[in-house]
């Protein structure tokens, strides 16, 4: 029986791409050993185990972004974190990374103990965990195809677009009388008004204060145009009370529906939403998160460049620029054809690729 480790987390961005492929590689090798690993409070701890599959936690290590005296101990932290990871990889047979703070020390321990690396760069910039990664890695993968742009072995990485989950690209192919119906569903689960425009709000699986904030104070004026909000504001953010056309959520389970029941979505620009709107051919506000280096900007253009995307600065954003831009947006979202299609499965792809490697080793 073959074992593959799946290493990423601290986001949904980096959980449910590993979630997608392992889903598919469990449909098609169920005798097979998928196994999961994350950190303490990473979201993955409650994402694995619900779709079925089992973790392990090594500790969070953050790279230093300056000096300081935590700088002195991170050598320490790193060494740690990857002795815990070597005990953890000694007997699989793959594992495939997807970026996040689980990733480095699988990285170092498998390099240690020469066990094939495949990696999944789910940003149109790499982040340095998959930086880390990418000299010791047999194969790379990538979402955007900009990625490329770089040196070394990203040269020869892999264009898949982003694993997503299943139900998500389902939704997006159903008939027109189909996504009516499953839109209408979930409008009477929240049990909003069927005739009225809905907006759909997120701000990443965290969420995201400072667009929580422009909501709430646009709220009046979605309310004059007769325009209904479903809001996820973040499992750690405080959660306002709800009215006859604003539905504040803590987090969105059902993405899909979701998606199928908006007609516009308000949301930070991580790869995995990017891919996900792209799926569903919503239009959207896009907000990039301004941190990092800069992969959430990069992770937008394509959306941009096809018309299906207003993008705007987050030091911008506000509920003053989303009330007088209102309009403008709302045309161009109802006019919106979308045109951005995923030719194959992501998942299917990538899963293949480990069936080929490891189904050729005896």
């Amino acid at each position: 029986m073959k074992k593959v480790i799946f290493a990423g987390g601290g986001t949904a961005g980096h959980v449910e791409p590993a979630l997608a492929v392992a889903n598919w590689l469990r449909a098609n090798r169920p005798k097979w050993n998928l196994v999961f690993v994350g950190t303490k409070n990473g979201l993955e701890n409650q994402l694995v185990p619900k779709a079925g599959f089992a973790i392990h936690q090594i500790p969070k290590v953050l790279m230093p972004r300056q000096l300081t005296p935590a700088t002195l101990i991170w050598p320490f932290q790193i060494i740690v974190a990857t002795w815990r990871a070597i005990k953890i990889c000694k007997d699989a047979d793959l594992v495939m990374g997807f970026g996040g703070y689980a990733c480095p020390p699988i990285y170092l321990a498998s390099a240690i103990l020469r066990k094939p690396i495949f990696i999944h760069e789910a940003n149109a910039i790499p982040g340095w965990a998959n930086r880390l990664g990418a000299p010791f890695a047999e194969e790379i993968f990538i979402a955007f195809n900009r990625a490329t742009n770089k040196l070394g072995r990203w040269k020869d990485a892999k264009l898949t677009g982003m694993p997503i989950r299943s139900e998500i690209i389902s939704s997006g192919e159903k008939s027109g009388t189909e996504k009516i119906e499953e839109r209408n569903r979930q409008i009477e689960k929240w049990k909003l008004t069927l005739d009225k425009p809905t907006v759909l709000v997120f701000g990443g699986s965290q969420g995201s204060r400072h667009i929580n904030e422009a909501i709430l104070q646009s709220l009046s004026v979605f309310t004059e145009k007769g325009v209904q909000v479903v809001h996820s504001v973040g499992k750690n953010n405080p959660l306002p009370t709800s009215t006859e056309n604003y539905l504040p959520l803590s987090y969105i389970d059902d993405m899909a529906a979701a998606y199928q029941a908006s007609d516009l979505v308000i949301a930070r620009s991580g790869a995995l939403t990017c891919a996900e709107l792209a799926a569903v051919g919503k239009f959207a506000i896009l907000i990039p998160l301004p941190i990092g280096n800069g992969e959430q900007s990069a992770n937008a253009l394509d959306l941009q460049a096809a018309g299906a995307a207003e993008v705007i600065e987050d030091s911008k954003f506000n509920a003053d620029w989303l009330i007088s831009n209102w309009d403008e947006i709302w045309r161009k979202a109802k006019s919106y054809t979308p045109s951005i299609k995923q030719e194959f499965s992501a998942s299917e792809v990538i899963g293949k690729s480990i069936i080929d490697k490891l189904e050729k080793v005896q």
